[in-house]
């Protein structure tokens, strides 16, 4: 079974196929969005429409090099910073 795995966007490689994305949108259109974090930007696809300046959790699958949404999770109300520093201190512990 293929699990997501977390990733920051400069982390992104062509050899993912199931990948967990947090930023916050900063454009959409109606097929696709740009989703950045503290690493970069990228494009996501997506039937779904983002509102501007969310902050969301994607679960991407990659098709053809091209980052799709399969679950798109609304993160309203999270603190950023603390959920920065906590990525930061797992990814420690688990090197």
């Amino acid at each position: 079974m293929d699990h997501y795995k977390p990733r920051k966007i400069s982390e992104i490689s062509k050899t993912d196929s199931k990948i967990a994305i947090v930023g916050m949108v900063s454009s959409s259109d109606e097929n696709s969005f740009i989703l950045e974090d503290d690493s970069g930007k990228v494009e996501v696809f997506s039937e779904e429409e983002m509102e501007k300046d969310k902050t969301v959790r994607v679960f991407c699958s990659l098709v053809e090099g091209k980052l799709k949404a399969d679950i798109i999770q609304d993160l309203k109300g999270l603190d950023l910073n603390l959920f920065k520093k906590v990525e930061e201190l797992y990814r420690r512990s688990n090197v």
